[in-house]
């Protein structure tokens, strides 16, 4: 009975160690969000104990006549539980499959290293008990009874205190892990994950490898591996711990790689970020000394109208050639004024410096750029914010009309739209969908440099991220729609 009552111990307690490790690091889906941490303790439970007190491998693959058919069962057992426990996580869990096996690789393989780490002392503290008791028993100190009696019990406390200790030790490491997985397991990428799962898939190799050579049955005579190499009794426990300490470090180290290239990016934004204030006090300084210029132009052509007018001022009317002339700089002057002119007008300098701007490279490659945006003042969404947003989705919508074919319609459309406290912000254009390719959602640049070129599209999340926004690409036969949602700061 109390045997029983430990295996269920030690099988609940791994179970909510695996819980403990999952938890804030891989999101449940919606629809198991009540129930799923539930049945994914169930599950964990559930199978070790069936599979260890009802003897389901032996009965599956024949008892086990020798120790040889036990290491093989032991690696059988582990592999259901790994596979019946990524089974579930995939049917409860959000995420792809990698991220989920890196989770389980490492929960394993934290487990397996702990127990052999732990094993060693754990023998070597049993067995000089086991010595203590016969040299007890042989010397007349105890009767064959009282040896059974103690022996049964060396060997219930014993497991008793290394159940607990393997379980601590697990608790210790997981815990370590934990505070350098700071972020959602379902956010890191696939060659992050490639990386980190090769110390736990290293631990799964040596754990098979140490469990297949743990016993020698030759004949009758069990060798057991220290007894045949000494020198184990250092090498596991050795090895188990700086496998673990790799897992727990190979961590820290993505972590901080991590954090340097968010660094980087920042950086990177916020030289972008100056560029582009620069671009905008350069381009505003243009348009004023262009109406400086046009003040000017104006007082002259308003003196030489004048001048004009005097001449013919005794005849009492124009003469031909004075009407040319004041037709001719009439048309000179609405042709300057013309191009003072902003085609948009958004209520705010920045974003209609922008807007003109692309306007105007538009006319110039044959591209239709049309919309409407207002800006949306009441919201407290700073112009300059909403800046590095239009600048980089309309350039991304120009470059994917400069792919077009000469014989295609190559056209940029936006337009904005203010619903409560968000703002929404809708740019369209035509492309090419054969040469777009897309990551975790969102386009992939195929210029040369994806990490310099790819930035202006993090620069963007960056601003929305700030608004607590949301971006939403859809790529459609022939147009492709990029949609963004602002939360504003102020009272609609």
């Amino acid at each position: 009975m109390r045997d029983l009552v430990l295996d269920l111990t030690e099988y609940s307690v791994r179970a909510a160690l695996l819980l403990y490790l999952c938890r804030d690091i891989i999101p449940l889906k919606e629809k198991y969000r009540s129930v799923g941490k539930v049945l994914f303790f169930l599950q964990a439970f559930l199978v070790s104990f069936v599979l260890s007190y009802f003897h389901v491998i032996d009965r599956l693959f024949g008892d086990a006549a020798n120790m040889q058919s036990v290491s093989s069962h032991s690696l059988i057992s582990i592999a259901v539980i790994f596979l019946c426990g990524f089974a579930a996580m995939d049917m409860l869990y959000q995420g792809g499959r990698l991220a989920k096996l890196y989770l389980l690789s490492v929960y394993h393989t934290i487990k397996e290293m702990v127990r052999f780490a732990l094993h060693t002392l754990w023998l070597v503290i049993t067995n000089a008990c086991y010595m203590r008791l016969y040299d007890r028993a042989v010397a007349g100190e105890l009767d064959p009874d009282g040896f059974m009696r103690y022996s049964d019990w060396i060997q219930f406390w014993g497991m008793l205190i290394f159940s607990a200790a393997t379980a601590l030790g697990m608790y210790v490491v997981i815990r370590l892990f934990r505070r350098y997985q700071t972020a959602p397991v379902t956010e890191m990428s696939r060659e992050g994950l490639r990386f980190l799962l090769l110390i736990p898939v290293i631990g799964a190799v040596l754990s098979a490898a140490w469990r297949v050579l743990f016993y020698y049955q030759k004949g009758a005579e069990i060798e057991f591996l220290y007894d045949r190499h000494g020198s184990m009794y250092v090498v596991i426990p050795a090895v188990s711990v700086l496998c673990l300490s790799g897992i727990v470090l190979s961590r820290r180290i993505y972590a901080e790689l991590m954090q340097a290239e968010e660094q980087k990016n920042g950086l990177l934004f916020y030289k972008q970020q100056l560029t582009d204030m620069t671009e905008h006090v350069r381009e505003l300084e243009q348009l004023y000394d262009g109406i400086r210029g046009m003040r000017h132009d104006i007082n002259n052509c308003v003196a030489d109208m004048e001048q004009l007018l005097t001449g013919d001022a005794d005849s009492g009317r124009l003469s031909l050639q004075t009407e040319r002339e004041a037709r001719r700089y009439l048309r000179d002057m609405k042709q300057a004024a013309d191009s003072l002119a902003l085609r948009f007008g958004t209520g705010n300098p920045v974003t209609d410096v922008i807007l003109n701007r692309k306007y105007q490279l538009c006319e110039q490659e044959n591209i239709i750029f049309d919309g409407e945006l207002l800006y949306p003042e009441q919201l407290s969404i700073e112009a300059f914010d909403l800046g590095i947003i239009l600048n980089n989705a309309l350039d991304n919508a120009i470059e994917a009309c400069r792919r077009l074919p000469g014989s295609a319609v190559r056209e940029v459309r936006f337009r904005s739209y203010v619903k409560g406290s968000m703002f929404f912000l809708v740019v369209e254009n035509t492309y090419d969908r054969a040469a777009l390719r897309f990551r975790d959602g969102e386009p992939v640049t195929s210029k040369g440099d994806p990490e310099m070129h790819g930035l202006g599209m993090r620069n963007v999340r960056k601003c929305v991220e700030k608004y607590y926004g949301t971006i939403q690409c859809e790529a459609g036969e022939e147009r492709f729609v990029l949609t963004l949602m602002l939360q504003g700061r102020g009272d609609s």
